[in-house]
């Protein structure tokens, strides 16, 4: 896995020239979660399983796009949203950015529930305008109980990459009782769940008949 942000023109070409095609874009969101846990949790996340997902993909990692669709929160402070067309938008133009320099497997992949529709949308219409692609919008696998918004599984899956971001004191009494069984090996199990579920998404989308 290489950073593209981090990548020379010369050593991104290089890697393509070898044989390098599948690009994973991240995608988050900076929104309210509770008073326990910092706005930017699921830009964090997207950082941290775009990472992960790209690795096992031998990928090359994109920048993550850090603000979403948060329209339903924008009653907590410090919540940021885009109009989902703009989202979509934005997703295609970066992946047809990615497509014109040569790759061809494209990972639209999100943490945060409100950017589904649009990055699905923009998959399609990527799909569309070039059949030579594969464009995907893989959803990650939260389990069967991830609880209420800002609740055991954020602060779980935190805990385990930014313990130092989790504020205890500052919980809530709505969510006390699954912020207090949260734990960061729990995250860890969590993590895990979902980044495996995006990458056999991904593969999956591969196997399908390409013009």
């Amino acid at each position: 896995m290489v950073k593209l942000e981090e990548m020379s023109g010369p050593e991104l070409r290089g890697a393509l020239e070898r044989g390098s095609r599948t690009v994973v874009i991240p995608f988050g969101s900076v929104e309210f979660q509770g008073n326990h846990l910092p706005l930017g949790s699921d830009a964090l996340l997207a950082d941290f399983v775009g990472e992960k997902v790209a690795g096992r993909l031998d990928a090359v990692l994109a920048p993550t796009i850090r603000v979403g669709c948060a329209e339903q929160h924008m009653s907590g402070t410090g919540t940021l949203s885009v109009p989902a067309h703009t989202l979509r938008e934005t997703a295609f133009h970066v992946a047809c950015s990615l497509i014109m320099h040569g790759f061809r497997i494209i990972a639209l992949i999100s943490t945060h529930g409100g950017n589904r529709a649009a990055l699905e949308d923009s998959a399609r219409a990527l799909n569309e305008r070039h059949p030579e692609v594969v464009a995907c919008a893989p959803s990650g696998d939260v389990g069967p109980d991830p609880g209420e918004h800002s609740g055991a599984w954020l602060t779980s899956v935190m805990l385990a990459i930014r313990p130092d971001l989790f504020d205890l004191a500052s919980v809530e009494t709505r969510l006390r009782v699954e912020v207090d069984t949260a734990t960061a090996a729990d995250g860890a199990n969590r993590l895990e769940r979902f980044a495996s579920s995006i990458v056999q998404q991904v593969q999956d989308a591969t196997e399908r008949p390409r013009r």
